[in-house]
């Protein structure tokens, strides 16, 4: 559907650089990425609002890099939403389809079910500066997704809303993507709405693709620091990889001042260098626990340094064996109880977690 080949983008001093991409038809492909990584200077290429200064975008079989974006079939919701302040709610909302000839009767027939699932049906009346952030944002969608083109384009289409809307417009536009085998392209910054929404990941951060492809395999297993800071993974240990043993691969933490098995099948664990790589093991906060000395596998020597509570859970801050290394640990509060600051408790770390990651 979608092929982006070497795709290179210059905004000032900033470049997106050899950038390959490719989409499948009917999928919805999420990219996440830091602020500033170049996620919005793509869409809008691909969008056909921006020039590549080299490479080539081929959508549907024929080269558009140079196309004018009303004749690349392609919906795109900017961040800043680009509505008309002169036009009603319901005007925003048809304005692709009266260009491109639809009539009044099949416009409305598309927009009420839509405005009703949106929430908008008692908006469309109003004038665009009558409406509330969230308001804006939903009548934005909705213009981007009524036309059914072949193409969806989202630049963080759900950032302004509240959480609970957010979780039925991520549920309510997933069935419609999948029910009209619609091929999207959306950016955002919530991991949660990455995994619900998408079927394959890329990862972006400086201009530079650092991962991509089924969301499952990026998720699970990043290959890189980056990748995995991306994700939000919260520990990073320096590790030395020591041999293998019964289909695991052993690296000895001096911060934890243990043994770490990571799976032989781990992604970055097939090099025949892998003695003089640099890795760094990546562990979640979540998937660290606190347990008692004599739980098999325990790693004693670890002292609380703070404890962040929200709601039923905590956050602990945990100094290492090696002192100068920390670690983030989630916990249920009924987990903790009794413990403070400057207590030693021992961990766990749940099998089969431990991430090999190259050092980029």
């Amino acid at each position: 559907m979608l092929k982006i080949e070497n795709l290179n983008i210059v905004a000032g001093k900033f470049r997106v650089k050899n950038l390959s991409l490719n989409l499948q038809s009917g999928l919805c492909h999420v990219i996440v990425g830091t602020t500033g990584s170049g996620k919005t200077l793509l869409l809008e290429t691909i969008a056909g609002l921006r020039r590549p200064e080299r490479g080539s975008i081929i959508f549907a079989g024929r080269d558009i890099s140079l196309v004018e974006p009303e004749q690349r079939n392609i919906s795109y919701l900017p961040q800043d939403l680009c509505l008309f302040p002169n036009m009603l709610v319901r005007e925003n909302i048809c304005y692709g389809l009266r260009i491109n000839g639809f009539g009044r009767e099949e416009a409305d027939r598309r927009l009420q079910p839509l405005a009703v699932e949106l929430d908008i049906a008692h908006l469309l009346d109003r004038h665009i500066d009558h409406l509330s952030g969230g308001e804006r944002h939903r009548t934005a969608l909705a213009r981007a997704i009524i036309s059914d083109s072949q193409l969806i384009l989202l630049d963080e289409p759900f950032s302004s809303l509240n959480l609970g809307l957010k979780r039925k417009l991520w549920h309510y536009l997933k069935q419609l993507q999948v029910d009209r085998k619609w091929t999207m392209l959306l950016v955002t910054h919530d991991l949660e709405e990455a995994q619900l929404l998408g079927d394959d990941l890329s990862l972006i951060a400086n201009g530079e693709l650092v991962d991509t492809g089924p969301k499952s395999e990026v998720f699970c297993f990043p290959k890189t620091v980056s990748a995995a800071c991306i994700l939000g993974v919260e520990n990073f240990l320096p590790a030395r990889f020591e041999g293998r043993s019964n289909g695991f691969c052993e690296f000895y933490s001096p911060a934890l001042e243990t043994k770490l098995a990571v799976s032989a099948s781990y992604p970055t664990l097939g090099r025949d260098d892998m003695a003089e790589t640099c890795y760094k093991l990546g562990i979640r906060a979540s998937d660290i626990s606190i347990c008692s000395s004599d739980f098999a596998g325990a790693i004693r020597g670890c002292v609380i340094e703070n404890i962040f509570k929200k709601g039923r859970t905590a956050t602990l801050v945990l100094r290492c064996p090696q002192k100068n290394f920390s670690l983030l640990v989630e916990a249920d509060l009924s987990e903790i109880v009794g413990r403070a600051p400057g207590d030693d408790v021992c961990i766990s770390i749940a099998p089969g977690s431990v991430m090999a990651l190259i050092q980029n």
